[in-house]
């Protein structure tokens, strides 16, 4: 079997263990009213100025979305890419990282950083993770 197959067989099998874990969850939810055109609004980018009020299940929902992503993108370029992204830097500066953790540090950013509330979640994450674990990692 060839690199690129095993790649999507991997991937394959990764969102099929993710959607077989998310359909239970989903069922275990009470029903959401039906959406009307009137109630639909435009959900903004979020940023400090949403993340204090946000709910701790709409903060890990967040940041799992973004690890998520992150790591079907690493599952499929894979390590030392030709075409390296940033993904593989937050993949590794993240490993062993907890999303309560990750929570934890951008809590504590919003909140000792009050006039930074429009800085975007992920910019936090990257400056106060990613960034200082990459500096840290060429000095040694």
């Amino acid at each position: 079997m060839n690199k690129l197959t095993l790649k999507k067989v991997s991937l394959s099998l990764s969102l099929v263990a993710g959607l077989a874990v998310w359909a239970p969850a989903q069922a275990a939810e009470p029903a959401a009213p039906p959406v009307s055109a009137k109630s639909i609004k435009e959900l903004p980018f979020p940023s400090g100025k949403e993340w204090p009020t946000a709910t701790e299940r709409e903060k890990m929902a967040y940041l799992l979305g973004i690890l998520n992503m992150a790591l079907v993108e690493y599952q499929v370029i894979g390590p030392n890419s030709e075409n390296p992204s940033i993904v593989e830097k937050l993949v590794k500066a993240l490993k062993g990282v907890t999303l309560r953790q990750i929570m934890g540090t951008v809590d504590a950013y919003y909140q000792a950083n009050p006039d930074q509330q429009q800085r975007p979640i992920l910019e936090v994450i990257w400056f106060e993770m990613v960034e200082p674990g990459e500096t840290a990692s060429t000095k040694n």
